[in-house]
């Protein structure tokens, strides 16, 4: 394998991990059958206890990580996927 920018071989391949994170939600299935009738009564019902939760609960997320092969050339320092 050979640097596309300086053409040397002195090459060093990686993997790297990528993590990015996603908050979860509620899906469509919940917001097709109660959600959409749900949602706006409990806000109009009990709009200051459910501000109050809203605000204090802690949001839930996960974690999506990817793994990937990069390139290092080690005389110019140019990285590429591999």
């Amino acid at each position: 394998m050979n640097c596309p920018k300086c053409g040397s071989d002195d090459i060093r391949v990686q993997i790297v991990q990528e993590q990015k994170l996603k908050e979860k939600k509620k899906g469509l299935l919940y917001w097709i059958t109660i959600g959409w009738l749900w949602e706006p009564f409990m806000w109009i019902l009990f709009a200051l206890p459910k501000l109050i939760v809203t605000i204090l609960k802690p949001k839930k997320y996960s974690v999506k990580t990817k793994s990937k092969k990069m390139a290092i050339c080690q005389n110019c320092g140019k990285t590429w996927k591999v």
